[in-house]
């Protein structure tokens, strides 16, 4: 059993903290964040929730077709995203239209695109610590790594 740390707590590293999990590893993982999402990151504001990172998602890769039907409540959140254009205003005010990039299925997660991200990562629990900003990294001479950053909440430094 190994002692790891991961920094950022988007899709990528979620995935890898929960593998490296079930693999028997005890695991933190650190993001600047209010929580987990990444680059599927939505916001709450006075007039609304948006998503501010990624608009949609495709499925290209067999497992991750598989994780998302098959691990429990992700089907709920996962929905196949139907448009056939993407429509955007020129500086001018006229609408430019183009048409979906792929024709690969692709997919948003609701009730905003964190969602799935942040379902992925409840199995983690207390291992997930956000609000923290990881700054640099030290080896000592053992070889050992400690992690040394902000905890954004109190902006005091520490390190892990």
């Amino acid at each position: 059993m190994k002692k790891i740390a991961v920094i950022g707590a988007g899709m990528a590293g979620i995935v890898a903290a929960r593998t490296l999990v079930q693999a028997g590893h005890r695991v933190s993982v650190f993001d600047k964040s209010h929580g987990a999402g990444g680059r599927m990151a939505s916001r709450d504001t006075a007039y609304g929730s948006f998503d501010h990172g990624v608009q949609y998602f495709t499925v290209r890769d067999a497992r991750f077709r598989q994780a998302i039907t098959e691990v429990p409540g992700t089907r709920d959140i996962c929905r196949p995203w139907s448009a056939n254009a993407v429509r955007v205003l020129d500086p001018l005010g006229h609408v430019f239209e183009a048409a979906r990039p792929t024709r690969e299925a692709h997919f948003v997660a609701t009730p905003g695109m964190n969602a799935l991200v942040r379902h992925w990562a409840q199995p983690l629990g207390e291992q997930l610590q956000t609000q923290i900003k990881i700054e640099r990294l030290q080896r000592d001479a053992k070889g050992l790594w400690t992690l040394h950053g902000v905890d954004m909440q109190d902006e005091h430094e520490s390190a892990w």
